[in-house]
């Protein structure tokens, strides 16, 4: 079985994955190999570093891969997520109710309690009571 220390770690990585998800940033992780994929060809294909920075970040040379992650990403966005409620949801459906046992309805007694008195001390407090002695 995991220790307490190991589950929680697992379970913020978790929650750390999700929230990269959610926050989009599988968009940028895809766009990052994209850009380093175009400057890899551009370096190659034009002989020069600055030359392939330059036709990679200028926005006038995308590659498909940055075509294709555009398109993704206005899609997404293009949607927006709508809930309707379509019928009521009822607590208590017929078939769950017809399911569940018959209640006992006999009344509730509590039951006899025993004596929880304390018992009498066999000697006296000490005197004087020892808490006057810090005044």
């Amino acid at each position: 079985m995991f220790a307490a220390g190991r589950l929680q770690c697992i379970s913020h990585l978790a929650a750390a994955v999700a929230m990269f998800f959610v926050a989009g940033g599988h968009w940028g992780a895809l766009q990052t190999v994209a850009w380093a994929g175009m400057l890899w060809n551009y370096t190659q294909v034009e002989g020069s570093l600055l030359t392939g920075v330059k036709k990679t970040f200028d926005g006038e040379h995308p590659c498909t891969m940055c075509d294709s992650i555009k398109t993704a990403k206005e899609k997404e966005q293009s949607k927006p997520v709508t809930l309707v409620a379509t019928k009521k949801l009822e607590a208590f459906p017929a078939p769950l109710c017809a399911a569940l046992p018959p209640r006992d309805c006999r009344d509730f007694v509590f039951p006899a309690s025993a004596d929880v008195r304390p018992a009498a001390r066999a000697d006296a407090p000490p005197v004087p009571v020892p808490i006057a002695d810090l005044v």
